[in-house]
């Protein structure tokens, strides 16, 4: 006889709680009910509850204050944009589509490039191309990509609205990531940015800059990414 799988209480609570939220029967600004009757309701320990807390907090689900309690924020969605799977893999059963601001095309690496590259690479030069990505109907991310031009034929020709990059790269060429790295951190946005991500110009936005090796020697993935997480936050599982 197999061992039925049973899920953490605390995360039942998160669950519980989250439901509620998104049906409306805890509203933004109103209290969840204090951390005495979450213990009364679940038959669990205050540490239990607590750990269900910190959950919903990091979710974007509530914001707590020392003497009030838990409030209920603005629910968010996670994006799962920080692994190397890719925009399309990282936004679940959302609506995500992409509209292509600069289509692909041949170039030298920009003078001031964020990255140092290697003698292959600058030889080669890049192919660049910037899209901005809507997630249900909202401008969520606005990204500028740079490949190595190695062993791309026709790529420029490829259409690359609504369509997974990574996907396209190993079907049609072999190639994968294989490692990365990426740099993140906030800013404010500028005029152009903040036009294209439909936010005021200033408001803190979340900048990325990537690196992603692939399986092809010095084929590398260069992009920057700039992000609006006024209705999205990044998330990841490790």
């Amino acid at each position: 006889m197999s061992k039925k799988e049973t899920i953490p209480l605390y995360k039942k609570v998160i669950d519980d709680l989250k439901t509620l939220i998104d049906k409306g029967t805890y509203k933004k600004g109103e209290l969840l009910p204090s951390e005495n009757d979450l213990c009364k309701t679940y038959s669990t320990t205050r540490v239990t509850v607590r750990q269900a807390l910190t959950g919903l907090m990091s979710m974007g689900y509530i914001t707590r204050r020392h003497g009030k309690g838990s409030i209920v924020s603005e629910p968010k969605q996670g994006l799962g944009i920080l692994s190397l799977s890719g925009v399309t893999a990282g936004v679940g059963d959302q609506t995500l589509t992409t509209a292509i601001l600069q289509k692909q095309a041949k170039q030298s690496w920009p003078l001031d490039f964020f990255h140092e590259l290697n003698k292959e690479e600058l030889r080669n030069g890049c192919v660049f191309f910037s899209r901005l990505r809507h997630i249900n109907g909202t401008p969520v991310l606005y990204e500028e990509t740079f490949i190595t031009n190695i062993n791309l034929p026709r790529f420029t020709s490829r259409n690359l609205e609504n369509c997974s990059l990574f996907k396209i790269l190993k079907e049609h060429y072999n190639i994968e990531v294989k490692e990365g790295e990426q740099k993140i951190w906030a800013i404010h946005g500028d005029k152009n940015i903040s036009k294209l991500l439909d936010i005021k110009t200033n408001h803190p936005i979340v900048h990325m800059k990537r690196r992603l090796q692939t399986n092809i020697n010095n084929l590398n993935i260069y992009s920057l990414v700039y992000c609006n997480t006024t209705e999205y936050f990044l998330q990841d599982y490790f």
